[in-house]
């Protein structure tokens, strides 16, 4: 059916469910939801045909069923580990093991994927393709605006404000103090944007260069599964030395924020962040009993 972590067409599905999974202020509403919610950040990106859309409708409950069966419960069982280790500020190999949970969580889901991410690029459309690039184009312009805006220690300003944000998000508001002390962490550990934006520019071309190469090829469903599980490799792990580099930075230094950050919370803040993670545990347990029936 249809993938994408971060704008990527064949990896919608994962990027829609971990999103909501992180985001959301209720994780059941979110998933529960998710179903409308893909299709139209999908078709606002490829613009689905009225095949495409029955298609998607016939696909979806079987991958929402089987993923509320395989990878909700193991989900689970992470928040719950991660809620016991937070009676103490999280090491930094806790940190680093939390990214690699969530980032095997992605992949798995996106695993269950791969037959139906075939079938739907067999109907993808010249047409479709322009639409894409034209999405891209559109969602570029807005992340350029978001952090490449404004001189370099402007846009590490704006950074370090939404690291803050989503630490407050979790732990509650922090003083002054903590907050200098986060900046300076992330002086250390924030990626460089201008790098990750042309690492964004060139998965975004990977991509359409793949999905153009299976409609002008047309090979066998079992040759698009392996082309597609390449492309997801590529996309994750990087597909040079240089870019393999980046990602296993980007993976360790993404860890290590979270576990500095962990350190930087009072007790009190740590407890808030214990109580957010058991009330995710309920509603991931609520979930899995009462399945939405489609």
């Amino acid at each position: 059916m249809l993938t994408s972590k971060a704008h990527r067409l064949l990896l919608a599905l994962l990027v829609c469910i971990s999103s909501l999974l992180c985001s959301c202020s209720s994780i059941q509403l979110g998933y529960n939801q998710a179903d409308f919610l893909i299709k139209w950040w999908i078709d606002d990106y490829i613009d689905l045909s009225s095949d495409q859309v029955r298609f998607y409708d016939q696909a979806f409950p079987v991958i929402a069923k089987k993923h509320r069966q395989e990878e909700l419960p193991k989900a689970l069982q992470k928040l719950r580990i991660l809620s016991a280790k937070l009676d103490q500020p999280l090491l930094i190999d806790d940190g680093v093991m939390l990214v690699k949970d969530i980032q095997s969580f992605s992949r798995n889901s996106v695993n269950l994927l791969l037959e139906d991410a075939s079938t739907l690029a067999f109907m993808l459309k010249a047409n479709q393709m322009a639409h894409l690039e034209n999405a891209f184009v559109k969602s570029n312009k807005k992340y350029q605006s978001d952090y490449l805006k404004g001189t370099p220690e402007e846009q590490f300003d704006h950074r370090v404000e939404k690291v803050i944000e989503r630490a407050e998000s979790i732990g509650g508001n922090l003083n002054k103090a903590q907050k200098i002390q986060i900046r300076e962490i992330a002086k250390e550990h924030l990626m460089d944007m201008s790098i990750v934006y042309q690492t964004r520019l060139f998965k975004q071309q990977l991509i359409l260069k793949t999905l153009k190469q299976i409609i002008q090829d047309q090979p066998t469903p079992s040759q698009v599964k392996t082309i597609l599980n390449q492309l997801l490799d590529d996309l994750e792990f990087g597909s040079t030395k240089e870019q393999k580099e980046f990602e296993s930075n980007r993976l360790m230094n993404s860890g290590i924020l979270i576990g500095k950050i962990s350190q930087v919370f009072d007790d009190q803040q740590r407890k808030k962040s214990q109580v957010k993670i058991q009330n995710w545990e309920k509603d991931l347990q609520n979930l899995i009993q009462h399945p939405k029936k489609y």
